[in-house]
């Protein structure tokens, strides 16, 4: 489609969104060069690639003319709320209906097992990889004062018992309440989700110690690898952490693959991205994508979500929604 529209002279592109798109794209060469400078093995890096292999969905999406860049805002922003919407509520019956003892839920895990897609918990609540939305969603009607439906998403993400992905919803929904709110509304939403986070912390108890472990031991070994040049320039795709080419913490696997030049290719184009909505004047629709952003970067901190390809349709919408703004 990229090729079509050039054929056809239909490529719309700005300097400013050809200097984020060459940011983003020279985060997976760099890092593949300092791989292949390394020595890594090629099948390794290609694995290390094959996320980033969506950014080619930029080129098409992000160099649209200005109607076709508007629409792609209001769309996804309308579509997302509608899925957040059905998918909480029917979520929320799940676990009404499990506690009241009306699911058989050894069937419904062998069922949904059947896919990667889902992530059980021991209580019978679980995570699907596109509740990433609900959250997303929980942040537009945060955003847009429509509370009851904020209440609805935000609950269902609770139930979910996914620290990661509540807390960084929140972080993103109270850099919007510090935008759209006065300080008594700020104080009174910081005390609410901290009370929301600590009740979450008592639910999922001591299972949490497995992953953090993980974790900690990931930030051990990576913490005894960044002497001199590595810290600087990284190990490259395709090095191996404990055995596992992949980890959950994104940004620690980026600071031991690319060290403090990867670590800052991939900020600054989400700085780009967000600095003028979060400093400047700003419409609803901005600010709500800009902080839709900020969730997809730091849920990435927990669960890796920013590098996939829901997380880069994210960068790519709020690389239109940055344009709208400069038109």
């Amino acid at each position: 489609m990229f090729i079509l529209n050039a054929l056809t002279m239909n490529i719309v592109l700005g300097r400013n969104t050809a200097i984020t798109l060459i940011m983003l794209v020279g985060l997976p060469l760099y890092g593949a060069f300092i791989g292949a400078a390394n020595g890594n093995l090629t099948s390794d890096i290609a694995f290390d690639l094959q996320p980033f292999a969506y950014m080619l969905i930029l080129l098409y999406v992000c160099t649209q003319n200005e109607l076709i860049t508007n629409y792609s805002v209001e769309c996804f922003i309308r579509v997302t709320k509608i899925f957040s919407i059905i998918a909480s509520s029917l979520y929320i019956a799940y676990i009404v209906l499990l506690k009241a003892g009306m699911v058989n839920l050894p069937s419904f895990y062998s069922t949904l097992s059947l896919t990667s897609e889902f992530f059980f918990r021991p209580s019978g609540a679980f995570f699907a990889k596109s509740f990433f939305f609900i959250g997303i969603g929980a942040i537009f009607f945060f955003v847009e004062k429509r509370y009851f439906l904020f209440l609805l998403t935000v609950s269902a993400l609770f139930l979910t018992e996914t620290r990661g992905v509540f807390l960084f919803a929140g972080v993103a929904m109270m850099i919007a309440s510090l935008r759209i709110n006065g300080a008594v509304k700020n104080a009174l939403y910081l005390g609410v989700a901290v009370a929301a986070g600590f009740a979450l912390m008592v639910i999922v108890g001591d299972r949490a110690g497995d992953s953090d472990s993980v974790r900690l031991n990931d930030f051990e070994f990576i913490l005894k690898q960044m002497g001199g040049f590595y810290a600087v320039f990284g190990h490259g795709f395709g090095a191996q952490i404990l055995d596992r080419g992949r980890i959950e913490v994104v940004p620690l696997e980026l600071l031991y693959k690319t060290g403090v030049v990867g670590i800052i290719l991939s900020i600054a184009p989400l700085f780009s991205l967000s600095v003028n909505a979060l400093t400047k004047s700003f419409t609803t629709k901005q600010l709500q994508i800009v902080c839709a952003l900020i969730f997809s970067a730091g849920v990435s901190i927990t669960n890796p979500f920013l590098y996939t390809p829901m997380g880069i349709f994210v960068i790519a919408i709020a690389i239109n929604s940055n344009k709208s703004a400069r038109v």
